[in-house]
Order: C-alpha cells, then structure tokens, then sequence
C-alpha cells in the first residue's frame, strides 16, 4: 500500500475516533481534512533508503520498516541503556573514577540512511558512548571507558538494528 494512502487512511480513521460523529456532513470534513493532512504531509513519510536483496537502493518509508523486529530491538534497546546506567554510576562512584575515554573507528556493513542512523543514535543513547561522526560507511564513537568501546566494537547493537531496519 502507497505511504499516502496509509495516511489518508489513519488521518481518516482518527477523524471518526475523535468525531464521535458519522453523519453525512462531519464524514465529508473528515474526508476533505484527511484529504488536506495527506497533501500537506506527502513527503514527510520518506525517512530514506536502504538496499534491497539485490543491492538495489530502494526508498524507505516510515510504514515499511519491518516494525515486529524494531519493536523487538526496543526492549533490549532498553536493557543495554539500563545496564550502561548502572557501568556509569559505578565509575563516577568509584574512588578512582575509572574512565580512559577514546575515540573508537570502525566500519559498518549496514547500509541505508535509516539503518546507519538507527545505529548512531542508539549508541548516543547509550550512556559512556556518543556517535562523534559518521562518514559513509565508518563510525567515529567517543567511549568513556574501556568496557564501552569494547561493547561498541563487540557490534551486537550493529546485528540487532540489521535485523530491525537492514535489508529487507
């Protein structure tokens, strides 16, 4: 189904939720305004591309990523952000402060603007690491401590968003 029509579709659908009303008259400004909210938003629904099967760059929109496996990669997501937490606290507990921060490059063999960025923004969320840069295909991360660029370098949250948002 096109991205435009799924818009239309749920802007329609949260019209006569939020209506509460189906009379010939509020159906028609729930046409016309769902009609004008999927004009008006036509081109937001592309976040990007990725590589399909072939190799072929194929657009992305926000209604064909493989939402099971994203919604399965949040909780552990989460896990790794919760357990990352708990490795901070401790070494800005401890009397030593423990940290030997470092600029850790690797490549990546996700390809597409949604996978790469997925990637970059969860190791920012990940407390001890930011994403510095990003240059095609390799990744700059800044790591507070040893344990944190071994974990970016261990490339488990690299697997889990191929899984999430990779190729298809």
């Amino acid at each position: 189904m096109k991205p435009t029509a799924v818009i239309f579709l749920m802007s329609l659908g949260f019209w006569f939720v939020f209506s509460g009303e189906l009379d010939a008259l509020h159906v028609g400004f729930g046409v016309v305004s769902a009609a004008l909210v999927t004009f008006l938003t036509r081109d937001l629904a592309w976040i990007g591309t990725r590589l399909d099967r072939t190799g072929r760059p194929v657009p992305v929109y926000t209604f064909s990523i493989r939402w099971g496996h994203f919604l399965a990669y949040l909780p552990w997501l989460l896990w790794q952000i919760v357990l990352a937490n708990l490795q901070i606290a401790w070494v800005i507990m401890h009397p030593r402060l423990p940290i030997a921060p470092a600029l850790v490059r690797f490549r990546t063999t996700l390809v597409g603007d949604v996978a790469r960025t997925t990637l970059g923004n969860s190791i920012t969320l990940t407390p001890g690491t930011i994403t510095v840069d990003v240059e095609g295909d390799e990744f700059v991360v800044h790591a507070l401590t040893r344990e944190a660029a071994r974990g970016v370098l261990g490339r488990a949250m690299e697997e889990r968003v191929a899984r999430a948002v990779g190729p298809a």
